[in-house]
């Protein structure tokens, strides 16, 4: 076996790997892969950008609370007699609601009215002994000393009258509340406690009977950050200069804002913003918001979470819109497919803004009726070639009508909630254009 230096196996093997490399590509008609890919065209599903009315919104966390909530309790104690509601059902205002046994209020009443019969008579005596004590005092027929004590004992009596008559009205009310009556209408909860049970009285520390909630309006707690509360507080101050509506009149103001449920998946719900605390939480950078619903249907109930939009601006804008899956990310920036002259590919890179749904907002880099790559993204890159699907402006149409009907527009809003015409100094030229009823969904379509 012969054996080479280094340097020689070293030239033998880059020969060998040249000569095999040229046996390879010596048939130069044989086209490349990328040749290949060009000539042969990719099938995709278009679609174009479309110009729509829109408004931006922010959203929210909040939680359903009823506008009205009583807690039941007793006002006297003593023992159940009767439950007279059925649970669960609405109650109106004074309807009677349970019966405490009433034997020993009766009877202390009925004591304290004898009383006050008592204290008349002996007010009675001592009233007519003053007035005989006069006479005789200006005879000199009886000391100071002894007048001076009918004068005393006609007092004594009239303060006794007085007393006598308040024992009676504690004796009253104490009756009275031996019927526990609704003290709103609304909904009530179970009786807590049933029949022949026994219940302790008091103003405070009163047995827990039942609850009642008021749900109509049903109210919406939440809590917004600092940046969106002065978005909105600039807003106000533009409708105050404007209008001549002061700050405390929020409720005339009808700020609309939208609820969504767990059960829902677009924003149906129309309500009105109708508070604002007075500060914000210096440890969360947040302040307490409240909207208004009406609830008529009964539909909502207290401790729901839900969500709510409200807009930033309450006048629409102009935006280019796309859906959202034809928009390719990667770790830098975003951008679509583009079809151009000829069914060629061209990547561009956009700038987006709100999520509208199935749609998303394109702020820059794309214009209305541009016709882009909606599936298929995975399969092109710059520079290939392209079959568009066959009847896809028909499936353009249909996606397009589903994604649009699910969109909150301003004519959502009653009238008066628009802002007025002029723009903010800080608004900018499409966000202060002027409402305008939505489009169709093929407009700004070629």
């Amino acid at each position: 076996m012969r054996f080479f230096p280094p340097t020689a196996a070293l030239y033998l093997m880059v020969g060998f790997s040249a000569f095999s490399l040229s046996g390879c590509n010596s048939n130069s008609n044989t086209p490349s892969a990328g040749a290949a890919s060009n000539n042969s065209a990719i099938a995709v599903l278009p679609i174009r950008s479309i110009e729509q009315d829109t408004v931006d919104f922010e959203e929210y966390i909040g939680r359903t609370e009823a506008s009205e909530t009583v807690e039941v309790r007793a006002r006297v104690s003593g023992f159940i007699k009767t439950v007279n509601f059925q649970e669960g059902t609405y109650v109106q205002e004074n309807d009677l609601l349970f019966t405490i046994e009433p034997d020993q209020y009766q009877a202390v009443y009925d004591q304290a009215m004898s009383r006050i019969d008592l204290v008349n008579a002996t007010a009675e005596l001592a009233a007519s002994k003053l007035a005989r004590a006069k006479k005789l005092i200006d005879a000199n027929a009886i000391s100071q000393e002894e007048y001076d004590e009918n004068v005393a004992a006609d007092k004594e009596s009239n303060a006794a009258i007085a007393a006598a008559k308040a024992d009676a009205a504690v004796a009253a009310l104490n009756l009275k509340y031996t019927e526990v009556r609704a003290p709103i209408s609304g909904r009530i909860d179970r009786a807590l406690i049933t029949r022949g049970n026994m219940v302790n009285g008091g103003i405070l520390d009163g047995s827990l009977l039942t609850r009642i909630v008021h749900n109509t309006p049903m109210f919406v707690y939440f809590d917004v950050d600092e940046r969106s509360l002065l978005n909105y507080q600039r807003l106000l101050v533009q409708i105050v200069a404007e209008s001549g509506i002061t700050k405390n009149e929020i409720k005339n103001r009808q700020v609309p804002c939208y609820m969504q449920l767990q059960d829902e998946t677009t924003f149906t719900h129309l309500g009105y913003l109708d508070f604002i605390e007075n500060r914000a939480d210096s440890d969360t950078g947040t302040i307490r918001v409240r909207a208004v619903f009406e609830n008529q249907d009964q539909l909502l109930t207290g401790g729901l979470f839900v969500r709510v939009r409200i807009p930033k601006r309450r006048s629409s804008y102009k935006a280019v819109m796309i859906p959202e899956q034809a928009i390719v990310s990667d770790q830098t920036a975003k951008s679509v497919f583009v079809i151009g002259p000829d069914n060629v590919i061209e990547r561009r890179s956009i700038t987006l803004g709100s999520q509208k749904g199935e749609l998303r907002v394109v702020q820059e880099g794309l214009k209305p009726g541009e016709t882009i790559v909606m599936e298929g993204t995975q399969k092109v890159r710059p520079g290939v070639k392209i079959t568009p699907t066959a009847k896809w402006e028909e499936m353009e149409a249909n996606f397009y009508q589903k994604a649009l009907a699910k969109q909150i527009k301003l004519v959502d809003a009653p009238p008066q909630t628009e802002l007025p015409a002029n723009p903010s100094p800080n608004s900018s030229p499409a966000e202060a254009a002027p409402v305008a009823n939505p489009t169709s969904p093929n407009s700004g379509s070629n």
